[in-house]
Order: structure tokens, then C-alpha cells, then sequence
């Protein structure tokens, strides 16, 4: 299990959230509905947990944990260690949410009609251009789709990882960096190690994006998770806290084990 964190932003209480099951996909807007999931994207938990966490009745919370696993999207089995206590687990995936946040964002002006938004003889660029026209259209539509980027992200970065991989992360850092400067994504480097940092120039991702005062490298957060997930051995937290996006002049993101 990967577990990923963007960079503080605004209240995001009032988005509509999107679910996928085995079954169903599904439009979650009940506050309290969203509390339980997200708490259930970070682990499993108890019902006094959730109780407590939601600050609800019980009787309120074990109305939507039914709702949630007759939907498919939680299920409940005993607590190994107290049959008396029921242990619930998050068993669909998130693919995105319906927001308003980011829909009144300024868009970086675009060059004369003239002129091409790419280089018409340089791939990145178009790939760039694609990945940005995407971004900010769907952003304008108040559609948001991180988590599905970030899990194209993960397979992308899973099928890398063995072209990359170096037990010392000095040089498997150089090797990413290689990598990205040879198909024009931008360059990568070292710049801690506890917890590891890296630190990305010319984000292919968000460097073209507008400002909108918080991370947007959902994508690069699943590349990273795969990788460090296999030299860590272990799952692993990515933490981006600064962003183009964000306003910054790079990329930064924080890696630790779980």
C-alpha cells in the first residue's frame, strides 16, 4: 500500500468524492460517508475508532458503514484479537472527486496564434503541452482525477524501476536522472537522505501548469512510489512540499518508509 500526501491546501469538505468497487462506481457526498473513507484509505480501523474520529453517534456511523458495505466499498470481519469488536477495511479504490476547487484558476498566457504551444519536431514538448491542455481543462470542469493518476503512475513506474535500480540511491538517483533527461522530462537529484529528498527541475508534469497554491504531481508521486517502494522494500509515504504548481521554482518530495 502506497500512501501519498499533497501539499496543504483549502477546505475540501464540500467535494464530491468518487468510488470504485468490484460492482458499482459510485458518487459519495455525505460528510460523514467521505470522513469514514478517507480514514479507511489510511488504515484499517475499528468501529470505536471511527465512531470517535467522526465525532457521530453510533448509532449514525453503523447507518453508513451498512450503506458502505452493501455498496461494496468497505466490509467488516472480526477483530482477531477482540471477537466482541468488528475491524472495517476499505475494499474500492478512489479514482477522483468533483470540486470547485482550482475552476477560477488563471491560465499562463498562450503564445501569438502564429506560433505553435510546442516544438513541432520535439516529442516532450507535445507531451507537455497534451499533459498541460488535460490538466487545465478538466481543472476548468471542476473534475479531479489524482488518484488515477497516481496509480498510472505506479505501473509506470513499476516497469522503470528494474531499468533504473541501483542499491545505492546516489547512483539510482543519477540513473532516474538519466533517464529523464534523455526523453525530456525534466532533470532529478539528490538532496537528503533522512529522510530521502528529491528534488525535480523542469517538472514534465506541472512546471507549464498555472499557480494554484498546491502540489500537482500526482503522477510523479506514483512513478516515486514504485520505485522506492522496491529499494526500500517496504510501502512508502511521498510527500511532495513544494511544487511549480505551488508557486515554487521546482519540485520537491519527501520519502520515508512506512
Amino acid at each position: 500500500m502506497v500512501e501519498s500526501k499533497e501539499l496543504p491546501d483549502q477546505d475540501l469538505t464540500e467535494d464530491i468524492r468518487l468510488f470504485s468497487s468490484k460492482d458499482r462506481v459510485m458518487a459519495i457526498d455525505s460528510s460523514v460517508k467521505k470522513k469514514i473513507l478517507d480514514l479507511l484509505q489510511e488504515r484499517d480501523r475499528s468501529f470505536d475508532e471511527l465512531v470517535s474520529s467522526c465525532g457521530k453517534a453510533k448509532s449514525t456511523i453503523s447507518v453508513h458503514i451498512h450503506d458502505l458495505i452493501h455498496a461494496g466499498f468497505i466490509s467488516s470481519q472480526t477483530d482477531p484479537h477482540d471477537n466482541r469488536k468488528k475491524i472495517l477495511t476499505l475494499t474500492s479504490d478512489p479514482i477522483g472527486r468533483l470540486t470547485n476547487r482550482d475552476r477560477d484558476i488563471s491560465l499562463k498566457e498562450e503564445p501569438c496564434d502564429e506560433e505553435l504551444p510546442f516544438h513541432p519536431r520535439d516529442i516532450a514538448s507535445f507531451f507537455k503541452f497534451g499533459i498541460r491542455t488535460f490538466r487545465t481543462e478538466a481543472m476548468a470542469l471542476g473534475i479531479n482525477i489524482d488518484p488515477v493518476l497516481e496509480r498510472t503512475g505506479w505501473k509506470i513506474g513499476s516497469i522503470l524501476t528494474p531499468l533504473i535500480y541501483s542499491p545505492d540511491i546516489s547512483q539510482m538517483v543519477q540513473n532516474i536522472h538519466n533517464f529523464w533527461q534523455e526523453h525530456g522530462l525534466g532533470s532529478v537529484e539528490l538532496s537528503g537522505s533522512d529522510p530521502i529528498a528529491i528534488i525535480v527541475y523542469g517538472c514534465f508534469e506541472c512546471e507549464d501548469l498555472p499557480v494554484t497554491g498546491h502540489g500537482a504531481c500526482s503522477f510523479d508521486i506514483g512513478v516515486l512510489s514504485a520505485i522506492f517502494t522496491k529499494y526500500l522494500n517496504a510501502p512508502v509515504q511521498i510527500t511532495e512540499v513544494e511544487c511549480y504548481s505551488a508557486g515554487d521554482t521546482h519540485c520537491r518530495f519527501l520519502i520515508k518508509k512506512l
